[in-house]
């Protein structure tokens, strides 16, 4: 008899990378901003946001390693990563994965670095 819910989580590729250290400091801050534009006959009033300052960790799956040693992909399909904490400091992923990267941060002001595995999802 088949199981769907076993079918579709093994269907899913998975990555555990074990010990990452996390250094980079979530101190920057969301800016909202409005802005105007005038082209030759166009008027428009934008209004955006953009994130300023921090030491944010961009990451590539490319260099990771996974726990038995094989380097991760460059490009992932839709992945989640799932940050698990091996000490009291929180870390965290900051805005979304794209399919080639992420950005990881610990909280802001901690001055010792977080050391967490994470766990990468290909959601498909």
């Amino acid at each position: 008899m088949a199981n769907l819910t076993l079918d579709y989580l093994r269907g899913r590729r998975m990555w555990l990378v074990q010990n990452f250290v996390v250094w980079g400091g979530c101190c920057g801050e969301d800016f909202y901003f409005l802005y105007t534009q005038v082209d030759s006959q166009e008027k428009r009033i934008v209004f955006n946001s953009t994130f300023l300052g921090g030491e944010t960790q961009d990451i590539s799956f490319s260099s990771l390693y996974d726990f038995k040693g094989n380097q991760l992909p460059a490009t992932i399909n839709h992945p989640k990563v799932v940050v698990l904490s091996k000490k009291e400091l929180f870390c965290f992923v900051l805005g979304s994965e794209t399919d080639s990267s992420f950005k990881i941060a610990k909280e802001k002001g901690l001055k010792e670095d977080g050391l967490v595995d994470l766990l990468i999802v290909e959601m498909g």
